[in-house]
C-alpha cells in the first residue's frame, strides 16, 4: 500500500497544488498549517463523529532583511543563560536558516477560516497566536460518505479556506472501531535522536544537523502496526509545531506509521527552545492530550516514552487514572538506566510490574501487545 501522503498528493495535485505535501519552510506568504487530527465515534450516539480541526494561520515576515537581523536575534534568545561565546559562534556559523523561518512568521489572529466538510461549511476564527483547534460534529452517514472518496479507510480529508480565498487540504485519521489499540508515541528521544538534556546539542540536533531515527523503533512500530488489530499512532511531543513539517518529513522519510500530531506553538514569552521542551506546560500539554484520548474513546493505549523528560511521570499519572485502559507503557532508558532504577521504581510503585518496561534496544519490547511486557530489560 503507497504512504498515505503520495496518495494524498496524487489525488489532489490538480486542484490542491500538492498541499498535503508542500514545503512549508518557505514561509514567505500568507499561508496555512494544516495538523493531522483525529476523528472518532461519540461514546452517547454512535450516529455522531467528533473531528478535531486543528491549523495555524500565519504571514512571512516581510522585511527584506528579516533573516539576517531575526537569526541573529533568535541566536542571542536562545542562547541566554545557557551557552557561551564560543557555543553561539558555533551555532550562529552553522545554523539552518530554513529550520529558523517558521519561528519569524507572524500569527494572523482573528481571521476566519472555514472549514468544509463535504457540503457543510463551519467558520471559526484564529486565536491571538493564529491557531483554531475546533471540534466539529458530523452524522456517521457524512463520514462514510467522505470514506467513499479516499483510497484508504483509516483517514479522511477536509478543506480550509482562508479569509482570502486561499485553501489547504487537512486529514484526520478514523479512530474505529472503538475498540482497538491507540499508540501514543514521544518523539524527542524516544524515535528521534535530539539529546535534549543536553542544551547545546539539543539545538544542533534541532537546527542544524539532519534528524535521525533511533535506531530499530520505526521497525518496531511497522511490527506494531501490522501484528496488533485496530492499531493506530497518534506522535504527542513538547516541541514547537513550528518543526511540524520537519518533524513530518522525518515520520515519512523513515517509515514510521502515519499517525495524528499533537505538538505546542512556540511564542517569544519562552526563552530558550530547551526551556519551552523541559517546561510545566509540556508536562500540562501532554497530560492534556492523554486524558482528552481516553475520556473520549473506549480503546487500551500503549505509551511510548524516554527517560530523558518526564515521560515514565506523566505515563504513571495516567496509569493511575485509567489503570484498565493503560495496557503498557515502554521507557526508552538514554542515560543507561536500569528497570531498577530508583526513579522508576519510585514513579511505577502504584503500577504492576508487567505494565511498565525500561528498554535500551527495541528488540527488547514485545511485538504482540495482547502480551505484558517482559519484567527484565535495559
Amino acid at each position: 500500500m503507497r504512504h498515505l501522503w503520495n496518495i494524498i498528493t496524487d489525488k489532489f495535485k490538480d486542484t490542491a497544488t500538492n498541499k498535503f505535501h508542500i514545503d512549508m519552510r518557505h514561509f514567505d506568504k500568507e499561508e496555512m498549517i494544516l495538523f493531522p487530527e483525529i476523528a472518532y465515534q461519540s461514546l452517547n450516539n454512535d450516529s455522531i463523529w467528533k473531528i478535531v480541526t486543528h491549523g495555524w494561520r500565519y504571514e512571512g515576515n516581510r522585511r527584506k532583511n528579516w533573516i539576517g537581523i531575526s537569526t541573529s536575534l533568535w541566536i542571542e534568545r536562545i542562547a541566554k543563560h545557557m551557552l557561551n561565546e564560543n557555543d553561539i559562534l558555533y551555532l550562529n556559523g552553522s545554523i539552518n536558516r530554513d529550520r529558523l523561518k517558521p519561528f519569524f512568521v507572524e500569527d494572523e489572529s482573528n481571521e476566519q477560516i472555514k472549514i468544509k466538510i463535504n457540503d457543510k461549511i463551519f467558520p471559526f476564527r484564529t486565536d491571538r497566536y493564529g491557531q483554531f483547534n475546533e471540534e466539529i460534529e458530523i452524522t456517521n452517514d457524512e463520514i462514510q460518505k467522505l470514506k467513499q472518496q479516499q483510497q484508504r479507510n483509516d483517514f479522511i480529508t477536509y478543506d480550509a479556506i482562508g479569509d482570502n480565498q486561499d485553501t489547504a487540504k487537512g486529514i484526520m485519521q478514523l479512530i474505529e472501531p472503538r475498540k482497538g489499540i491507540s499508540i501514543i508515541s514521544d518523539v524527542d528521544d524516544t524515535i528521534k535522536i535530539s539529546e535534549v538534556l543536553d542544551k547545546v546539542r539539543l539545538i544542533a540536533n534541532t537546527f542544524i544537523f539532519p534528524f535521525k531515527p533511533v535506531p530499530g523503533m520505526a521497525e518496531l512500530y511497522q511490527k506494531w502496526h501490522i501484528n496488533n488489530n485496530n492499531c493506530t499512532f497518534h506522535y504527542l511531543s513538547g516541541m514547537p509545531d513550528q518543526l511540524y513539517t520537519l518533524t513530518h518529513e522525518f515520520i515519512y522519510n523513515n517509515k514510521f506509521p502515519d499517525g495524528s500530531f499533537h505538538m505546542r506553538h512556540f511564542g517569544w514569552a519562552a526563552s530558550s527552545i530547551f526551556g519551552f521542551l523541559h517546561s510545566e506546560s509540556t508536562f500540562i500539554h501532554k497530560i492534556t492530550y492523554l486524558r482528552y484520548f481516553l475520556i473520549n474513546t473506549i480503546r487500551d493505549y500503549v505509551l511510548v516514552g524516554d527517560s530523558g523528560e518526564r515521560d515514565p511521570e506523566i505515563y504513571a499519572t495516567i496509569a493511575k487514572e485509567y489503570p484498565e485502559r493503560v495496557r503498557a507503557i515502554f521507557i526508552r532508558a538514554i542515560k543507561g538506566e536500569t528497570f531498577d532504577d530508583e526513579r522508576f521504581l519510585n514513579t511505577f510503585k502504584e503500577i504492576p510490574r508487567e505494565k511498565w518496561q525500561i528498554f535500551n534496544d527495541p528488540q527488547q519490547v514485545p511485538i504482540d501487545l495482547s502480551r505484558a511486557p517482559r519484567a527484565a530489560a535495559a
